[in-house]
């Protein structure tokens, strides 16, 4: 009936105190560092036994009394016991005990790690389920006092190492607090410590570390991957560490191209006289080979990171869209692809020629004149095509295939028309032998000669000059049957010769020896003007073939002083043409070989400067439009960055843009408001 719990409860809890007084606090009295650690840690797991088993004697208390008039369970209360008598006497001692152990196997001492976390253990437990006691206690000194000692560390490696071995040790001094925290320590300390010691170690000094003469452009300059690539790790770990590093690359790789591209300057200054070797593609396989250093490190050393694959454009759209003399960027470029594409140019096997294309391509992205490059391409392939030097159509196929991923299916149309072309002429011309056979003449229809033609599309191929020529009746009876054929297949379409594209094979006997003449036509309508042994002059030739004077001349050049000389040409100076000079064919001709290509006439138009202006003109105004129709008013300012934006192939010159604006409103598309003047409407 009385009911004990009460003082059956105080009685457990005075059991406890007058036990740790008695045999607990004098052991623990004079003692420090180790010695103090261990007898603590002894004592505890002795206290933790004699709770456990108290607690079971009197599970009944625990069971009611402690529910009933909510005290604190009886495992609780002993520890609390032992909290308030024991740990409240000696915390501060072991806490310094336990710091000084930590330095201690921080500077390499071996220590007893069991010792260490079985002291770090009482704290949490102390805790009772939360890391208060653990935190308080401990953490706030311990996480201060490796701040102190790795500032201190730092300071010391900063005068005596250099930067790739400071990071060395860095990045050792990190994993072994990263190593200590899974030893010994609470979990939660993990990310604090590390914290700490990245501050210490890497964010405070790190200005001073990348100002050292063993910093970023050392490591860049000697090619120290595995350093470079440490670098990124460490401070990738500091808020913003990596933007001075990123900066200091792009000025290195911006340096680097800038001299590369002086050299190229200086040396075009030297040869001004000479004439350039456009050929030349030692300075963009110099540029390739230096995009391909860089790129591997940011691939290698920064793992891909976005931040210094920005600082890698940067830095080359500062040097490749310089001004460098004669020639730009662009054509230098495209003949290079030229180079690589053309029989006659290097010899290499598909693999090789791809690679090398990849790498084009991603030099061409950072060329602001992508348009011009097109023009400039476009003419080079175009004289691939049509006289047949190109090597291969599977990678002249790839290349306009890599374009065509990298700007879009707009840039590449005209050149993919002009493959599509061929192969479409190709048929054709199948289909007109065909038709030929099935005439009654056969081939006397054709005035007795073979006679193949190759149809293009005039928008996807450059412009060509075109100027009629009297042919002669075998050629003009051919080009007859050939309308005839065309016109009954299609309806809508005229046909229009170049003259200057089109080839001729000529039999010719000279000096009793057979050649066979490989010419362009009109070279051709003037051989056939000798078809004996006759002398003709200047006048009599160009009003037989109805050309123009300076056209007729420079066609005469390529057969009486060029290499092959079929005509012998009256006059005293070998190398021009005099207008009264007269013409006979050379009997004294001489030459190995019984097929002869003569070249026709250098062609002037290597690319159409204002043909890609007036491109960019209309490219800008559709853009302008664009933007207003969808925005209906805009101010200039936000309308000139919204045209940049848009414009893919080219950067023009904000001047360009306003002129083409005042053009636009001039025509009534757009229309200034007139309380604002930099503001302008859209007019539907």
């Amino acid at each position: 009936p009385n009911n004990w719990s009460e003082q059956l409860y105080r009685r457990y809890g005075e059991a406890f105190s007058d036990y740790v007084q008695r045999q607990v606090l004098p052991a623990l009295r004079d003692k420090t560092d180790i010695a103090l650690m261990k007898e603590l840690l002894h004592r505890w797991s002795n206290h933790k036994i004699y709770v456990k088993w108290m607690d079971r004697f009197f599970t009944y208390l625990d069971r009611y009394y402690v529910k009933l008039q909510s005290v604190e369970t009886l495992n609780n209360r002993g520890y609390s016991i032992f909290h308030q008598l024991v740990f409240e006497e000696c915390k501060k001692d072991t806490r310094n005990a336990l710091l000084r152990v930590i330095n201690l196997e921080r500077q390499g001492e071996h220590i007893d790690q069991d010792l260490v976390k079985g002291v770090i253990d009482m704290f949490i437990d102390l805790g009772l389920g939360n890391p208060n006691v653990y935190n308080t206690e401990f953490e706030e000194a311990f996480l201060p006092a490796t701040s102190d000692y790795f500032v201190r560390q730092a300071s010391g490696w900063l005068s005596e190492d250099s930067f790739p071995e400071y990071l060395r040790k860095a990045e050792v001094a990190l994993h072994a607090e990263e190593q200590r925290v899974t030893n010994y320590l609470h979990r939660s300390t993990h990310p604090k410590l590390k914290h700490v010691v990245i501050q210490a170690l890497l964010a405070q000094p790190q200005s001073q570390l990348l100002e050292k003469e063993t910093g970023v452009v050392y490591l860049l300059d000697n090619d120290k991957r595995e350093d470079l690539a440490r670098m990124h790790r460490m401070f990738s770990l500091v808020d913003n560490g990596l933007n001075p590093i990123a900066q200091a690359f792009r000025q290195y790789v911006t340096d680097r191209g800038n001299k590369i591209v002086d050299e190229r300057v200086e040396q075009a200054k030297a040869m001004a006289s000479k004439s350039e070797a456009l050929g030349d593609p030692s300075f963009i396989q110099t540029l390739l080979d230096l995009h391909d250093r860089f790129k591997g490190i940011v691939q290698e050393c920064f793992s891909q990171d976005s931040l210094f694959q920005k600082s890698l454009k940067e830095a080359f759209e500062v040097f490749i869209n310089r001004d460098i003399g004669k020639y730009s960027f662009a054509a230098l470029m495209s003949s290079f692809c030229d180079r690589i594409l053309k029989k006659s140019g290097e010899r290499l096997s598909d693999d090789q020629v791809e690679v090398l294309l990849t790498k084009m391509v991603e030099l061409f992205s950072f060329l602001s004149d992508k348009d011009l490059f097109a023009e400039i391409y476009r003419n080079q392939l175009s004289k691939r095509l049509l006289y047949e030097t190109s090597a291969s159509e599977d990678a002249e196929k790839s290349m306009i295939a890599k374009l065509k991923m990298k700007c879009g299916a707009q840039f590449t149309s005209k050149l993919e028309g002009m493959i599509n072309d061929l192969s479409l002429a190709t048929d054709l011309q199948k289909e007109f032998r065909e038709h030929c056979d099935g005439l009654q003449e056969g081939k006397s229809s054709m005035g007795g000669i073979d006679f193949s033609a190759t149809v293009l599309t005039t928008g996807y191929w450059p412009s060509y000059q075109v100027q009629d020529a009297n042919l002669c009746p075998e050629m003009q009876k051919a080009i007859q049957v050939f309308h005839n054929f065309y016109n009954g297949k299609t309806q809508h379409r005229r046909l229009q010769w170049i003259h200057s594209l089109g080839q001729a094979t000529i039999a010719a006997k000279l000096n009793n020896r057979r050649h066979d003449l490989n010419v362009n036509s009109y070279q051709a309508v003037i051989l056939l003007l000798f078809t004996k042994n006759e002398s003709h002059d200047l006048q009599f030739i160009q009003n037989a073939t109805g050309l123009d004077a300076t056209l007729t001349k420079k066609l005469l050049a390529t057969l009486c002083i060029s290499k092959y000389k079929v005509l012998s040409k009256t006059g005293s100076d070998a190398k021009t043409i005099e207008d009264d000079a007269t013409f006979t064919p050379n009997d004294s001709f001489n030459c190995p070989h019984r097929k002869i290509k003569i070249p026709p006439p250098a062609s002037e138009e290597t690319h159409n400067k204002e043909r890609v202006e007036e491109d960019r003109s209309i490219a800008i105004e559709a853009a302008i439009v664009r933007i207003m129709k969808m925005r209906k008013q805009l101010s200039h300012q936000q309308l000139v960055t919204e045209v940049l934006t848009q414009l893919a192939f080219f950067k023009p010159n904000p001047k360009l843009i306003k002129q083409r604006i005042e053009h636009l409103i001039e025509r009534e598309y757009l229309e200034r408001d007139p309380n604002q003047a930099s503001m302008y409407r859209y007019l539907a």
